[in-house]
């Protein structure tokens, strides 16, 4: 018997309504702040991630599924969507001409990762890219746009990281201070850090490891080489979260693991997911769009990990989809009619299921509540006499007898006295 490779796991209806729940939400809540939807390719160019996220990161260093195609160049299939993102605004000059753009995108990303709970090798992210302003409203709003998700879906008990980690101007004397503390102490070092050292230090900050993250505690802090531009950037947007009821806690040593991050950086975390504890992050990322070849364009984005917060509100009620309508029959001249009926009903936006092989109305009532059926409708020997077709409220038991040509209209206004009910 074939199976998935390790990492790549299937995502089987039983727990689709809470993908889509997940997703539904996270699409009406861009849509509120106006944020507009963009399909990214799964498949780049190598460059476009090497480029982007910087040749001495983890995910580009070791972590990138690359192969060549016949022609001999390198593509790779995406491991994070910013890159991608930022790709696509560089290259389009019907978006990156406006004042601003606004961009949230869904999509499976790919990393070879040892997997674990909350880290697979295909993964499922949706994100969201500002471009066009370095005001701190933007690091606040894409923020915001998080915290309305967490709340919605029920996330619950979650914490907001941040910090600012400069830029390029202020920076300098702060990661040189960085090397010189980490070399005093390069014995305890794991060997990715290391390597870390001589190619990337602000990177030694982003280390798991036992040893690596109880050095973090005596090293230097970024916010005291901050330069004023940047401070001034950091407690604008520190007073907008606050002023519009957003905590959050200050972690100095909150780097992310990405070269293209500037001032602002943050993680949305909670203790519900072990070790791998942050479900969103980004930061704000202005030098990355000149980087790809556009214009100077200063940014900010996030992106949430779908399956991560799947195990966060596993345990928590969702709306759960249900078919409208259940037809039951009796076999032979019944089942003519129910065929017909289910292709009615369907015509009309109505959703029907319909067991051709079911024997018994007690089967067919099991089945229906398997379904979560909202109403079942019966057609037996009476009902083709009669022309009709007994209506049923699956939770309520009520049932009424109408004539099949009022089916449709009785339907629909059983299945919105039922929204309406639900919704007062």
């Amino acid at each position: 018997m074939l199976s998935n490779p390790p990492g790549i796991e299937d995502i089987f209806p039983d727990q689709i309504d809470r993908w889509n729940f997940i997703v539904d939400t996270a699409r009406d809540v861009c849509r509120t702040f106006n944020y507009k939807e963009i399909i990214i390719p799964v498949l780049e160019y190598t460059e476009v991630f090497a480029r982007g996220l910087g040749d001495e990161t983890d995910i580009v260093s070791k972590e990138m599924f690359t192969f060549e195609d016949r022609g001999g160049r390198s593509l790779t299939l995406r491991p994070e969507g910013t890159a991608s993102v930022v790709r696509a605004y560089a290259g389009n000059g019907d978006y990156n001409r406006l004042a601003a753009s606004k961009f949230f995108y869904f999509g499976p990303m790919f990393r070879a990762e040892r997997p674990q709970k909350g880290r697979l090798r295909q993964f499922n992210q949706f994100g969201v890219e500002f471009f066009g302003s370095s005001h701190p409203y933007y690091d606040y709003e894409v923020i915001a746009v998080m915290d309305a998700v967490s709340k919605r879906i029920g996330v619950g008990d979650y914490e907001l990281l941040l910090n600012s980690i400069g830029c390029p101007e202020c920076r300098g004397n702060y990661i040189r201070d960085l090397e010189n503390y980490y070399r005093s102490h390069v014995d305890e070092l794991c060997d990715d850090c290391r390597r870390r050292l001589e190619k990337n230090t602000l990177r030694l900050l982003d280390c798991k490891q036992e040893g690596c993250n109880a050095l973090k505690k005596n090293a230097p802090v970024i916010n005291e080489y901050l330069c004023e531009t940047c401070v001034t950037h950091h407690s604008s947007l520190k007073e907008l979260l606050t002023g519009h009821g957003i905590s959050f806690k200050e972690d100095p040593h909150l780097v992310r693991g990405l070269d293209y991050y500037t001032k602002t950086t943050f993680e949305f975390v909670t203790t519900k997911l072990g070790g791998q504890n942050a479900f969103a992050a980004g930061g704000r990322y202005d030098n990355l769009v000149e980087l790809f070849g556009g214009k100077p364009t200063p940014a900010v984005g996030f992106a949430a990990g779908i399956e991560r917060i799947m195990l966060i509100i596993q345990n928590e009620r969702i709306p759960r989809r249900a078919v409208d309508a259940y037809i039951i029959h009796s076999g032979n001249a019944t089942l003519s009619r129910a065929i017909e009926l289910a292709e009615i009903l369907r015509k009309n936006g109505i959703s029907a299921d319909i067991d051709p092989n079911a024997k018994g109305f007690k089967n067919q009532f099991k089945k229906a509540d398997r379904e979560n059926a909202k109403f079942s409708l019966i057609i037996g020997e009476e009902e083709i006499e009669k022309n009709s077709v007994t209506l049923k409220h699956m939770s309520s038991g009520d049932q009424q007898q109408v004539e099949m040509r009022d089916c449709v209209e009785a339907l629909r206004k059983s299945l919105n006295n039922d929204t309406d009910n639900e919704q007062g």
